[in-house]
């Protein structure tokens, strides 16, 4: 598999004066099946989902809008504060003046930092036979995966990449700038 695309973010205007975390109601909208995004990610990420249908995907996430309290929560059960400096060959973040080390499960960002916490990222996902199968760049069944749907469709609609470790994490990165696709 070749690299992800991926594009610099463009940061909304009304985001510009808001905590990371902390979005107001009036900035965030549903999206299906639950959860909420930034009013305009929301409906690119809805688009998204129809045209998945239409190629006999069934598109669903398992995360979406991260809040602050989330964030920190997800961060503290993943990461651990160990002063021991010879495991500095994990993955490591620096929070609160102490430096963190990766405990259990996949990657976090250290809180109030998440493209989660603007409500821009999406941890896209596919149903499969009732389950949820994570997209992944190397898949036993590329239809089954969903990227190569994703990599065809998603940046159309003003969505990329944002590390290459998660093809499954994807920001919406237009700005105030329309979303053409969504004609």
């Amino acid at each position: 598999m070749s690299a992800l695309p991926i594009r610099k973010l463009t940061m909304p205007s009304d985001l510009v004066d808001i905590g990371n975390g902390d979005l107001p109601r009036k900035l965030l909208t549903k999206i299906s099946p639950s959860g909420v995004m930034y009013w305009q990610a929301a409906p690119s990420w809805t688009k998204l989902q129809e045209l998945a249908l239409l190629e006999g995907l069934e598109l669903v996430h398992v995360g979406d809008y991260r809040p602050f309290k989330q964030q920190r929560d997800l961060f503290l059960a993943r990461m651990k504060d160990f002063p021991d400096a010879k495991r500095a060959k994990q993955t490591t973040r620096q929070w609160q003046n102490k430096t963190w080390y990766l405990h259990s499960g996949a990657q976090v960002a250290t809180p109030g930092t998440s493209n989660h916490g603007w409500g821009l990222a999406i941890d896209a996902a596919l149903k499969v036979d009732g389950k949820v199968v994570t997209i992944t760049t190397k898949p036993k069944d590329c239809k089954r995966s969903g990227l190569a749907f994703l990599l065809k469709v998603a940046p159309e609609l003003g969505w990329s990449w944002e590390l290459q470790s998660e093809p499954w994490h994807i920001r919406y990165v237009l700005g105030d700038k329309p979303c053409i696709g969504l004609a």
